[in-house]
């Protein structure tokens, strides 16, 4: 049976149009994607970009909350709104960095410059590939090339390659030569010092107000502290451990309390508990104190004279003895206590707010379009 040339016409109409129709449904797809959702000066991210960039960051985002939910941190939602401002807000400003680098020259590097960022990528990339090692081959069995081969593979395609860690250098030191262009001009004086201290005493007084135990806990921690409110004192004490339970259960506390009653014996004939034979620590405590055991705070903080030392005392796990040594007074940092402790904090605040104040006027210096109407 032949096919007359009306019929035959139709359909070779029908197939011209279906690929037409297939063609146009391709080119717009290609189009969509390549979208402009923000430029900055002239600069523009297609829309593919940008949804690669945001769909990453929300899968991170959605990921660090489903672990901080098995913690009860979160319950495990993320704002969708707020991945998308942070992605916009990221991308203008590292189009800016970008820029202002070119613009500056910090995005070049000289042959020595260049070799010793690749030796630095290199040592990076090499730790990627052994903690890719370590976490997802150590079971597979595989040895020698073989491993290695798959171990590349598997980096490879989760984007870890020599060639990334060169950009990454590369991207980390052109950010450090834009920032040191504004911020290594700036300096501190005294006063910016002096006002820095200011603060802080003012800050730490109205902390210690509602939890004067805070002192204690942050000086026994060794946590620099800039004011030492009234109410503590100096305390040395000895504690002996218990033996662990028997087989039975039960703790034969005999030989440690011996040993505890002994020691008092000797402080209370006049040796002094620095003398003695055990391990004697130091800590600040008051009434408020919570770091050290409740027991021991409560007979420490009850007695009246400097020197005395307490009964032994028990908890669950020690028996205590504990010495009054000397009251802590209230004292508020001086500037010449804490100008070494502070100068590279207030520098560092001065740099990071010179820094973010530049940075701002070139963002609002620049031309920028957004278009996130588009991502519907």
């Amino acid at each position: 049976m032949t096919l007359s040339k009306k019929v035959l016409f139709s359909l070779i109409l029908v197939a011209v149009m279906l690929l037409s129709g297939c063609s146009l449904e391709l080119k717009d797809s290609a189009v969509d994607a390549n979208q402009t959702i923000i430029e900055v000066n002239g600069v523009h991210v297609a829309k593919s970009t940008f949804l690669n960039t945001y769909n990453y960051n929300l899968y991170s985002e959605q990921y660090y909350a489903q672990m901080m939910s098995q913690f009860g941190m979160s319950d495990g939602s993320v704002d969708e709104n707020k991945v998308l401002e942070t992605t916009v807000n990221n991308i203008i400003n590292g189009l800016v960095l970008q820029q202002k680098a070119e613009e500056l020259g910090f995005d070049k590097f000289t042959d020595e410059e260049t070799a010793e960022l690749t030796a630095e990528a290199q040592e990076a990339y090499e730790s990627q590939l052994e903690t890719i090692k370590s976490t997802f081959f150590s079971d597979y069995g595989l040895e020698g090339t073989a491993l290695d081969a798959a171990v590349k593979e598997y980096a490879e395609n989760n984007g870890y390659t020599l060639d990334y860690y060169i950009s990454s250098e590369k991207s980390s030191h052109t950010s450090e030569r834009v920032r040191a262009s504004v911020t290594d001009s700036i300096s501190i004086t005294d006063d910016d010092i002096s006002a820095a201290l200011t603060q802080k005493i003012a800050d730490e007084k109205a902390s210690y107000e509602s939890n004067l135990g805070t002192w204690g806990r942050n000086a026994n921690a060794g946590t620099t502290t800039y004011y030492t409110p009234a109410g503590y004192r100096t305390v040395k004490y000895i504690e002996i451990q218990k033996p662990a339970a028997g087989e039975n259960g039960e703790v034969d506390t005999t030989e440690a309390l011996a040993q505890a009653a002994a020691l008092t014996e000797r402080i209370a004939a006049g040796e002094a508990i620095d003398a003695l034979d055990a391990d004697v620590k130091e800590k600040f405590v008051c009434s408020a104190s919570t770091d050290v055991d409740s027991a021991v705070v409560a007979a420490v903080t009850g007695l009246t004279e400097k020197g005395a030392c307490t009964d032994v005392l028990e908890t669950e796990k020690s028996y205590f003895i504990a010495q009054y040594v000397d009251d802590v007074a209230e004292h508020e940092a001086t500037l010449e206590e804490a100008r070494d402790l502070l100068y590279n904090e207030v520098l560092t605040a001065a740099q990071d707010n010179a820094y973010q104040a530049a940075f701002s006027e070139w963002v609002n210096a620049s031309d920028v379009k957004i278009n996130l109407d588009r991502l519907n």
